[in-house]
């Protein structure tokens, strides 16, 4: 079994110089999760570019926790929608040859 390698949350908002009550609002939003451990918030090192990505867009287009729900659900939904493109491009090109 691999080990899950964790960031705590305080660390990775004193380098991004955000509060903590941001993040907080992204696992309400159910777009995180969080464990605790001894007491301390993290995250999966997996989700880490997520956050990050929210963060840019929070900081940089000023959306608020609503709008990055909205956000996250849209991306989920292309994500999905070109991995069944993808599977019905296979599909098409084994009808082709």
């Amino acid at each position: 079994m691999e080990k899950a390698t964790y960031i705590f949350i305080e660390e990775f908002c004193n380098h991004h110089n955000i509060e903590v009550s941001l993040v907080h609002r992204l696992v309400e939003f159910e777009i995180l999760t969080i464990e605790k451990k001894e007491e301390k918030e993290m995250i999966r090192i997996s989700e880490l570019p997520k956050l990050e990505k929210m963060v840019r867009l929070h900081q940089e287009l000023e959306i608020n926790p609503e709008g990055l729900q909205a956000i996250h659900h849209l991306l989920i939904q292309v994500t999905n929608l070109q991995d069944e493109v993808k599977l019905l491009r296979r599909k098409l090109h084994r009808f082709e040859n």
